[in-house]
């Protein structure tokens, strides 16, 4: 498969242009992308650009599809593409009607999480024809290249805005509290556990809780956890 060339966007505008426009070349007139950082955890911040129909996007919000929408649910459990469908809709039937009613009848979706926790997820649709196996096999590597690209570049120009949160790092001796503490372990058994002092535990948790801006040691285990900082 060549790689594209083009200008590498600077802008989260300009880099879901250049991914409606790879879009348009796969034989999809519609296309969205959403792009969520794992922190604040209640409200993560999130970037999303689609060109679906206004009246679709508008009617999407008011009736809470997203909360429903099964698409979403399976990218945020699996990265395996998934493929629109009467089956796929079979609980959400109100919401796959009215879909369809605005031209979005076939589709194809997939997500992306990496390391840092950072979660996107990519989908592509048309009103007709519909999306059979010969075509993806025949676009698999170019679909599966721009989940790669938009996941990359997003995140990318988002660090350029400020939008992405500083890297963290913590010791290996931090993580190892930090794994315990997630493990629900007392500053007391970490201390039995790595053969410290309890105040040497604490010294570390009180560390990790300032690198991290958490406000205590669980909150600090949470938010490393989501940040792919322990595994």
């Amino acid at each position: 498969m060549n790689t594209p060339t083009f200008t590498q966007p600077t802008t989260p505008e300009s880099c879901f242009g250049v991914i409606a426009e790879h879009a348009q070349s796969l034989g999809f007139s519609y296309c969205t992308f959403g792009l969520r950082l794992p922190l604040p955890i209640t409200q993560p911040r999130t970037v999303y650009y689609s060109n679906y129909p206004q009246a679709w996007q508008a009617r999407y919000h008011e009736a809470g599809y997203l909360e429903v929408d099964p698409t979403v649910h399976h990218g945020m459990r699996s990265s395996t593409p998934i493929v629109w469908s009467d089956a796929v809709f079979a609980e959400v039937p109100q919401l796959w009607e009215e879909a369809q009613s605005h031209g979005l009848r076939h589709g194809w979706a997939q997500s992306r999480r990496d390391p840092e926790g950072i979660f996107s997820m990519l989908v592509l649709a048309r009103t007709d024809p519909p999306i059979d196996a010969d075509e993806l096999a025949a676009n698999e590597q170019r679909m599966q290249w721009l989940v790669h690209w938009a996941h990359t570049t997003m995140k990318a120009v988002c660090d350029d805005t400020g939008m992405k949160p500083q890297s963290v790092v913590l010791s290996p001796r931090e993580i190892e509290v930090l794994r315990w503490t997630a493990e629900g372990k007392t500053a007391s058994e970490i201390a039995t556990i790595l053969d410290v002092s309890e105040r040497t535990v604490n010294f570390h948790v009180n560390s990790v809780v300032a690198k991290l801006d958490a406000s205590n040691k669980t909150n600090a285990a949470v938010r490393a956890a989501l940040l792919g900082l322990i595994w």
